[in-house]
């Protein structure tokens, strides 16, 4: 069985390179777009040691949000995916299934904003949005007590792009992988949350479980 590594958005932009090639390419593509001046438009005065440095933390602010698991936003998407939850659903309680999944999409959108601050003081802020999209070819997926449990041969396309809505995309790359070097199978994935068992409550009282609202946007600040 291929026990993969988690593969990240970083790696589809970056793929073979260092860390440090990975930031200083980040930090050409948004010298050439102005984004350091962009992100100190409403600062009162912008000196080119200022600029230096809100250039040099939007690098590694926006570098630190792309470690993002691209095999958990697979999985994620597959949890909304209904045959695999109705298979997760019917074998629950015992049993195993084959499902045939058709192509199909999942995308990822995350709109953070970045606060610039220089010695403790905001100077600016940036508005970006990360995106990635996989795009799965066919496959056979095997689910057994409700738990995602192998996949067939299958390839999947990865797009990762970084844009700012006052702008064109700063970057976007493709790249092709195999479906089991995303998703780490050593250990069953759910396909639908399981309710945690309640304690016993008094009598009279009753006790609803509500599962936390997942949100895909954030904010960062540098």
């Amino acid at each position: 069985m291929t026990n993969p590594t988690m593969i990240t958005t970083r790696a589809i932009l970056f793929y073979g390179s260092t860390r440090e090639s990975g930031l200083n390419e980040l930090a050409e593509h948004l010298r050439e777009r102005g984004i350091e001046q962009l992100a100190l438009r409403r600062a009162p005065a912008v000196s080119a040691l200022l600029r230096l440095s809100a250039l040099r933390e939007l690098v590694e602010a926006i570098d630190g949000l792309l470690q993002v698991d691209l095999g958990g936003v697979m999985v994620e998407g597959w949890r909304r995916y209904e045959r695999l939850r109705s298979a997760a659903v019917r074998t629950h309680s015992g049993g195993s299934e084959q499902v045939e999944l058709l192509g199909h999409e999942v995308t990822q959108t995350y709109c953070p904003r970045l606060d610039v601050t220089i010695d403790g003081t905001r100077v600016g802020e940036l508005n970006l949005e990360l995106c990635v999209t996989l795009l799965l070819q066919p496959l056979t997926a095997t689910v057994r007590d409700g738990l995602l449990v192998a996949l067939g041969p299958g390839d999947c396309t990865v797009t990762a792009s970084i844009a700012v809505p006052e702008l064109a995309p700063i970057m976007e790359r493709k790249r092709t992988l195999h479906v089991a070097t995303l998703v780490d199978l050593r250990r069953p994935i759910p396909l639908v949350y399981r309710r945690p068992a309640a304690p016993p409550s008094p009598i009279g009282r009753t006790q609803r479980y509500s599962p936390a609202a997942e949100g895909l946007s954030e904010q960062r600040r540098i």
